[in-house]
């Protein structure tokens, strides 16, 4: 259950972004690394849901929906990483 939240919830993130901000949809036509800059602060504004989803299950004593939100993040934030600085 976690596990999936964590994993929906960020990509939720991304386009409520990208709806609040359409501008930022225009940049994609612009330099690779300027693309990559963007796309990664959008992703991690995304991530930042799921840590308070994080907060907020560990708060109620759901631990277990706390750990599969806390692995999907760190799944997203390795692909972040791998995104951004080695392709």
């Amino acid at each position: 259950m976690g596990l999936l939240m964590g994993i929906i919830m960020p990509i939720l993130g991304i386009f409520l972004v990208l709806d609040a901000r359409p501008e930022l949809v225009g940049l994609q036509r612009f330099e690779g690394e300027v693309v990559k800059h963007v796309n990664t602060q959008i992703i991690t504004l995304g991530i930042i849901i799921n840590a308070a989803l994080f907060f907020v299950f560990l708060q109620f004593n759901k631990e277990d929906i706390s750990r599969g939100i806390l692995f999907a993040s760190v799944v997203y934030l390795v692909g972040i990483f791998v995104y951004r600085f080695l392709l």
